[in-house]
């Protein structure tokens, strides 16, 4: 289900009155300190009949907020919009463009910063039904006389505004020359090439791009380690870990394109991840894939950090967190208290190990499911002429997010005697069981039902007594025990209430409901 916004459009014109005051604001800017100037828009309706995103306007507030923590944006001068229209958004830009045409020259530049995520197509934004096309976007942000200015546009077919098609990442783009100050000129990022979809993730809570253009700012671009990420080094990290996000998902992979025109000394920097003092570093000793979500009700992702040297950094905000590291066939997790301003260490060594089937029912990576094989054996207990059964089975389990289903072959043999008669009972029952897991520290413990069908063979010691073969059903609860052994391995109990229908002997028509257990252990293993 789509989540719809519930601000009104008298809310949506008095947020923009209220940016725009604050972007008419004075700042107060520390000598040599380029005054820096962002619009965050997002809108998750888009045109009548378009479905309705879920997260462009969550994209456009985390990408504000880390732009003021970690950007040197003073908060007076992001304005994020979000739920609002295309005439909306022109004003903004109209009015921060006259704002920087009248301000006096401070000799250290400007820059200026346009970020939207939402509905487009390639020819303009779709904003609750209005339209912006992409030609006057780009004309506005390009006219503006801030010295730099950076357009990103997360949405469908954002690749026309570069007139790039099916661009790629490569090498930190190289964009020096000669001259003095900061770097002037134009740069437009798009998280998708012309004629491909941008695609939101669920479990990311967030568009792939923007998630992965968030973590790049947060620290995880800085691969050179000098303490701040440019925009060369933001999008390279972004496009490349979209590109490796979308590869194998339906829509197909997502391409994002960059288009840039800028000239002078130094790189255009957007961020200093470690330098934000309302803000805690994670610092990793180690290199590799590493997973930051936030601990609480939501469980957000809040970034990623793939880097293969020791050292990266991510700037987050204060609180508790769960890390993963990543590792083909297991993952390592702790919890870690990020305070304001103090760096704190993520040493993988000190990490537990949690194997992958704990992470998809935790919701905490992208990988939606985890696959396993088992054997088991055990008892059932005794059925009416039947005898207690010892029991073997061999299984497969698919753990999912919200819901566990195993599905086991079971042999079953019995013998009982009476006065004059042996009978030998084997059981040939296939079965699936649909549980949900609670991860109880070491332990995972199972609650569900099971089902299935059993044939039943009867045979008997006496050359008078003919065999007897029938076919049953059963279900009941079940419930299991799972504790982690090395590496992909596992120990298992099982236990269940079964009811048996069966056909009624004796000749009488109709089926009888015979009540039984089963009992039972074994080991499975993780691929």
């Amino acid at each position: 289900m789509k989540a719809r916004s519930a601000r009104s459009p008298r809310q949506a014109v008095a947020l923009v009155g209220l940016s725009l005051c604050l972007l008419a604001a004075p700042s107060a800017v520390a000598g040599g300190t380029p005054e820096r100037y962002a619009i965050v828009v997002g809108d998750n309706q888009g045109d009548r009949g378009e479905v309705e995103l879920r997260y462009a306007e969550q994209d456009a507030r985390r990408i504000g907020a880390v732009l003021r923590d970690a950007g040197r944006f003073f908060p007076e001068n992001v304005a994020t919009l979000t739920a609002v229209t295309a005439d909306d958004v022109r004003r903004a830009l109209i009015a921060l463009n006259a704002r920087l045409r009248q301000a006096p020259a401070r000799g250290s530049g400007t820059l200026l910063v346009v970020f939207y995520s939402g509905h487009a197509d390639a020819e303009s934004l779709h904003l609750r039904g209005s339209h912006l096309s992409v030609t006057e976007l780009r004309d506005l942000v390009a006219g503006s006389s801030a010295d730099a200015r950076v357009l990103v546009v997360d949405s469908c077919r954002s690749g026309a505004l570069t007139r790039v098609k099916g661009g790629h990442p490569g090498p930190d783009f190289d964009v020096r020359v000669d001259d003095a100050g900061l770097p002037r000129g134009l740069a437009i990022l798009t998280s998708s090439a012309a004629g491909e979809d941008a695609q939101e993730s669920d479990q990311l809570q967030a568009s792939v791009f923007t998630h992965h253009l968030t973590s790049a700012l947060m620290g995880a671009a800085d691969r050179d380690g000098d303490g701040r990420v440019t925009v060369d080094e933001a999008f390279a990290y972004a496009a490349e870990r979209t590109l490796a996000s979308t590869i194998t998902s339906w829509p197909g992979p997502q391409h994002p394109t960059y288009r840039f025109e800028l000239g002078g000394r130094d790189d255009l920097t957007l961020t200093w991840p470690a330098a934000s003092p309302d803000r805690g570093v994670l610092r990793f000793s180690t290199g590799g894939a590493y997973v930051v979500q936030r601990d609480g009700p939501d469980g957000a992702i809040v970034a990623e950090l793939s880097a293969d040297r020791p050292g990266g950094v991510l700037a987050v905000e204060p609180g508790r967190y769960f890390v993963w590291e990543r590792h083909r066939d297991f993952l390592r997790q702790e919890s870690f208290l990020v305070a304001p301003g103090a760096v704190t260490s993520v040493d993988s060594g000190q990490m537990r190990r949690v194997e992958y089937a704990r992470v998809v029912r935790k919701g905490a990576v992208q990988r939606t499911r985890a696959f396993s094989v088992l054997a088991t054996g055990g008892v059932r207990g005794p059925l009416e002429g039947l005898g207690t059964a010892w029991r073997g089975g061999l299984g497969a389990r698919l753990d999912l997010p919200s819901v566990s289903l195993e599905l086991q072959l079971g042999f079953a043999s019995s013998q009982q005697d009476n006065d004059w008669l042996r009978i030998t009972s084997r059981e040939t029952a296939v079965s699936l069981a649909a549980l949900h897991v609670f991860d109880l520290g070491r332990l995972s413990l199972g609650l569900g039902l099971d089902a299935g069908l059993a044939w039943f063979a009867q045979r008997f010691d006496s050359p008078n007594t003919a065999s007897r073969d029938g076919l049953a059903g059963f279900v009941g609860p079940v419930a299991q025990i799972e504790v982690p052994l090395a590496r992909r391995w596992y120990a298992r109990a099982d236990g269940a209430f079964l009811t048996y229908l069966m056909n009624a002997g004796g000749g009488s028509a109709g089926t009888q409901a015979l009540s039984t257990f089963r009992a039972g252990a074994g080991v499975g293993a993780y691929f």
